[in-house]
């Protein structure tokens, strides 16, 4: 595949098939180089047991590794006092660069006030929060509902992954004005791209800086979604600010 750009899979998860977490590590560094890929976002699971790493298991297996930085994931139903104070030491320790809120998979409204001591995390070392929208349950975090999030947290970058998907027109209209909202493209290009792809050309012409390149990796195939977003009727500025640009500024500081 030619590679119209430098990129950074901003969203990724460990795979399910194979058996260790070593494994894992090296069918995703093998994958990005296969696609690349330079630098990788590594989501972890909000569960403390979970095949696709928890927060601790995700910093310490690529620790050694440049090429991947972490999001940890929470849940408010999980142990959350204490793991709170592990996602606030491995912020502290500069071990992740975001904080995950898996809404949806979760019954948690993105809103919801059981939240406000993530918020106040993210608020303080000026780090993104992430959250799942679209697709099953997607009422926990619907674009009503992320634009109430962001008017109330407005200092807070917001990275909607999945872009509130199939509804992706509804969400870019809704949370057009509201500059501290990013839009994650991850796993939109295994559903139909025939109906979305001018939908997203359009937004991305109008909001260049707030669209970031993902390919949930784990879940979705990563080549697949560089093809898209190859194939996007978009200017060359607009491409490079998709693929990695925007990344680096939000999760580099770059």
């Amino acid at each position: 595949m030619k590679i119209t750009s430098k990129i950074i899979d901003a969203h990724m998860h460990l795979s399910t098939n194979y058996q260790c977490f070593t494994e894992k590590k090296k069918a995703l560094l093998d994958e990005m180089d296969r696609n690349g890929i330079c630098k990788g976002i590594i989501i972890s699971d909000s569960e403390l047991v979970s095949n696709i790493g928890n927060l601790k298991e995700c910093t310490e297996l690529f620790d050694d590794c440049g090429r991947i930085a972490v999001v940890g994931g929470i849940s408010p139903f999980i142990n959350f006092d204490e793991q709170l104070k592990l996602l606030e030491r491995f912020i502290s320790d500069k071990k992740i660069v975001g904080i995950k809120l898996y809404c949806g998979h979760e019954p948690i409204f993105l809103n919801d006030k059981a939240l406000k001591f993530v918020y106040r995390l993210a608020e303080r070392y000026d780090l993104p929060i992430l959250f799942h929208s679209g697709w099953d349950n997607s009422q926990y975090s619907s674009p009503d509902i992320i634009k109430d999030t962001a008017e109330k947290y407005s200092s807070i970058r917001l990275i909607c992954c999945h872009c509130c998907y199939p509804n992706l027109k509804e969400c870019f209209d809704v949370l057009a004005k509201h500059d501290n909202v990013h839009f994650d493209i991850s796993s939109i290009a295994d559903g139909d791209t025939a109906n979305i792809k001018i939908i997203l050309e359009k937004a991305i012409r109008k909001m260049p800086e707030r669209f970031i390149f993902g390919s949930d990796y784990g879940c979705c195939n990563q080549a697949k979604h560089i093809e898209f977003c190859n194939g996007l009727d978009i200017s060359d500025y607009e491409k490079e600010m998709l693929f990695y640009k925007n990344a680096e500024q939000i999760y580099f500081g770059k």
